[in-house]
């Protein structure tokens, strides 16, 4: 049993990378916490798939083979236009498939293994204030309860109903798109490229989806199928002109200056509209999708399960960390749907962070040794958003593989070494 009140590490934030990174840590013997602002996990997936990659990471934690009974795995990506698929490549194999699995199976696992070395997620617990040390990093955290108010009309209020400071050695931000951790680091969070908006969808069907995803490009629109389990399907069509009407509402009142509000946890994108209020969310729209840009699917649509908007940015973060404060997932980086890179790099991250932690404080290393975090991710993902070392088509490429490389790359679902080898398979090399 850890002690709660006085880690060495505090994990802001128990999405994937989150509990994941808490989790490695904790399998090192480090004195980890785990804390987030939602009331509870998430009930839905939003981060899609392990990467072939990432399953050696959960191999390592004893737990690949409990992600992969909890999967559809996909062992071919396929890009398409309207008449059909142009070209395909193996995305994997029997061992390592891209592993199609739900974010909240994926959440309970991480959050199951780390309860059984005794670390249990502070649910309701936000990290009101953090600062740097010299040898150590400064807290507070503020623990949320419902609390019944009202006389002639009865209601409930979240409020603050404790307290406290830590003093952890290290703190790692998985806290998101606002993370309090990336902006006590004063790190900026520049788009690197344009914002997209997507209407996604989530259907029964019985189409021979193949253990393939498919990316459709059609008028300059990504659009992905992503087979799941149960024979469900999950569309995403992108939205080139679509505005939103209306700010989200929870956004809204954070800049106002009311702080973060306890609630399921989501996935942290910009969750714009679910179910029926938006037209471009009707099953009349998901039909003309794919009647105009796959006319190809021809499944059946039988119980539409699930429907939102979302937008989807590109940032990467300026820094990663520095002294005592770190960042990982999200925090750091957002990037687009179809390559699903933002949570399987950010276990990477969560591991490398984990190795490095645990050699300053078991193994007498320099807190220095953190350097090579931030230099190492920065070149990773300027790779990926296409700002550095840009796989490019040559003279024996395929034309529209050419003409498409952008989202192409986009697509692919692994980084460094795995990613040129895919990409060189396409004919496209890095420079």
């Amino acid at each position: 049993m850890f002690d709660e009140l006085k880690p060495e590490v505090l994990v802001v934030g128990a999405g994937p990378v989150g509990l994941f990174t808490a989790l490695s840590l904790a399998r090192r013997n480090v004195n980890v916490r785990i804390i987030d602002t939602g009331v509870w996990a998430c009930t839905h997936s939003y981060a899609l798939a392990v990467h072939p990659q990432a399953l050696d990471l959960f191999a390592q934690l004893g737990l690949k083979e409990k992600i992969l009974a909890e999967s559809y795995p996909v062992r071919r990506i396929a890009f398409c236009d309207r008449e059909g698929t142009r070209v395909a490549l193996d995305a994997g194999d029997a061992q390592h498939p891209l592993a199609v699995v739900r974010q909240d199976a994926l959440e309970n696992l991480l959050e199951d293994e780390l309860e059984k070395l005794g670390v249990r997620v502070g649910w309701r617990h936000e990290a009101a204030a953090v600062a740097q040390g010299d040898d150590h990093a400064r807290v507070t955290v503020q623990k949320f309860e419902k609390e019944s108010r009202g006389y002639i009309v009865a209601h409930t209020e979240w409020v603050v109903a404790k307290t406290w400071e830590l003093e952890p050695k290290f703190v790692v931000g998985a806290d998101g798109y606002n993370s309090r951790v990336r902006r006590t680091l004063d790190s900026e969070f520049p788009e690197v490229g344009p914002a997209q908006y997507f209407a996604v969808f989530e259907f029964k069907t019985d189409a021979d989806l193949q253990n393939t995803v498919r990316v459709a490009l059609d008028g300059g629109t990504m659009n992905v199928l992503w087979p799941l389990p149960g024979g469900a399907a999950r569309w995403s069509f992108e939205l080139p002109d679509y505005r939103p009407s209306a700010p989200d509402p929870v956004e809204a009142l954070r800049k106002a200056g009311f702080g973060d509000f306890p609630t399921e946890r989501q996935k942290d994108r910009v969750l714009l509209s679910h179910g029926l209020d938006l037209p471009v969310l009707d099953e009349a729209h998901l039909r003309e999708y794919l009647r105009e840009r796959a006319p190809w699917f021809t499944g059946s649509i039988e119980k539409l399960t699930w429907r939102i908007v979302v937008r989807f940015e590109r940032r990467l973060a300026k820094r990663f960390g520095a002294g005592r404060l770190w960042l990982a997932g999200d925090a750091a980086h957002l990037t687009g749907p179809a390559g699903v890179h933002s949570m399987n790099l950010g276990f990477w991250e969560g591991a490398d962070l984990a190795a490095k932690i645990e050699s300053i404080l078991r193994g007498g290393a320099d807190a220095g040794a953190l350097a090579s975090y931030d230099a190492r991710w920065q070149q990773v993902w300027k790779q990926l958003h296409g700002l550095e070392r840009v796989p490019a088509p040559g003279p024996q490429t395929d034309g529209w593989v050419a003409q498409h490389a952008a989202q192409v790359l986009a697509s692919l679902p692994a980084w460094g070494p795995a990613y040129e080898d895919m990409a060189s398979r396409l004919g496209l090399t890095a420079a």
